[in-house]
């Protein structure tokens, strides 16, 4: 072949070439129009928004959740291949909302705010498109201190050397499992002391805003091996303090606002149980003066709460409870004036003073005297008379 052939051959080749790519390029831009956007997924705070991607005019068969769906705390987990909704995180359902278009884009709006500090897989999986992913955070968590100690009781200086509890509370939730590494006994030298409340015991109310500390029971109850080699935890005449230190994390697992602490002294131990013949009625005047009982010794401050009620001629007379004088005066003032009548005060026998004792049984009685087998009624009442 001569030399002009193959020259000519050439460029018939390199021309078909040009001609082929520019057939593909012409058959590409028809199907994506120029300049359109990638689909993508934007969290605004309060919304997941789909941008470019026109949506239909109608949500699809199985509704909108099937192509566009979210789920909290997905970190790790991986949607099953094959399914025909927008991929499920398994065994996690999707968050409710309300799907809506908007200027053109398909939004989604949870029902409920975002978590702080949780993850959120966001999927999006149209039938006629590639499926999309993406995580996104709710907003970030407060850590600004806010958290405080509002009441250490018992509230006395003096502590009877067999108390069996205490309670601190907190203005709001707190964290759980961490009380022994921020509470501290320490002596009157400022030494830390051990074996002070039972090891691993840590009981809240619902709320986790009021923790109960109990007193080893083997060091206040005579006779027990805890006591005798180790003596009671509060010892007569000893000054104790109880330390609650800043670094402790409420539930958002910000510090409190400040350290805590309570001075107290050990006294003689509290051996009678309560008798309410000796409880001081203050029956009221009337109107929507107060109803007061003053006791002869500290009781248990939550218990006072909910263990003592008033009835009346039209039945459970509503109001609110205050405590005071160290926890040895009760004063209930009624939600409406109060009608002339016979009362009586229902008082539960399971009723405790700082040390444990019950209404007509001492904490460290004999376990094998079972006082309570003669008890016929769990509740007893203190009656009084509104003129």
């Amino acid at each position: 072949m001569r030399s002009s052939q193959i020259v000519s051959a050439a460029a018939i080749i390199l021309v078909s070439g040009v001609l082929a790519a520019a057939q593909l390029y012409d058959h590409l831009a028809a199907d994506a129009p120029s300049g359109s956007p990638a689909v993508g997924i934007q969290f605004s705070g309060t919304s997941f928004v789909v941008t470019g991607w026109r949506p239909p005019a109608s949500a699809p068969p199985d509704g909108w959740p099937s192509i566009f769906a979210i789920y909290a705390s997905a970190a790790g987990a991986q949607g099953r291949g094959g399914t025909q909704d927008a991929g499920a995180v398994a065994g996690l359902p999707p968050l409710l909302g309300r799907y809506a278009i908007e200027q053109g884009s398909l939004v989604f709006r949870p029902r409920f705010p975002l978590a702080a500090g949780i993850e959120y897989r966001v999927v999006f999986a149209p039938p006629d498109g590639p499926r999309v992913e993406k995580t996104f955070f709710g907003p970030p968590r407060d850590l600004t201190p806010s958290t405080r100690v509002l009441h250490i009781f018992p509230s006395a200086a003096v502590l009877p050397s067999n108390t069996l509890r205490m309670y601190i509370y907190f203005s709001a939730p707190m964290s759980r499992g961490e009380a022994a590494a921020y509470i501290h006994v320490l002596d009157q030298h400022g030494r830390v002391l051990h074996g002070v409340f039972l090891p691993g015991e840590e009981l809240w109310d619902p709320k986790f805003e009021r923790l109960t500390l109990t007193f080893d029971p083997g060091r206040i109850k005579r006779g027990l091996t805890s006591n005798e080699r180790m003596g009671p935890p509060i010892a007569p005449g000893t000054r104790y303090t109880l330390e609650i230190d800043r670094a402790w994390p409420d539930a958002r697992g910000a510090p409190l606002v400040a350290a805590a602490r309570k001075d107290y002294r050990g006294g003689p131990a509290l051996r009678t149980a309560p008798d309410p013949r000796q409880w001081h009625v203050g029956a009221p005047a009337g109107g929507s003066a107060p109803l007061t009982i003053d006791f002869p010794t500290p009781m248990n401050y939550p218990l006072l709460q909910r263990m003592l009620r008033v009835a009346g001629p039209r039945g459970m007379v509503s109001g609110s409870v205050s405590i005071g004088n160290d926890e040895t005066r009760w004063r209930f003032t009624p939600q409406s004036p109060w009608p002339a009548g016979h009362y009586r005060i229902i008082v539960d026998r399971d009723l405790e003073d700082v040390a444990g004792n019950h209404i007509g049984q001492l904490f460290d009685i004999d376990e094998f005297h079972r006082v309570t087998a003669h008890i016929v009624t769990r509740t007893l009442s203190l009656p009084f008379t509104v003129r």
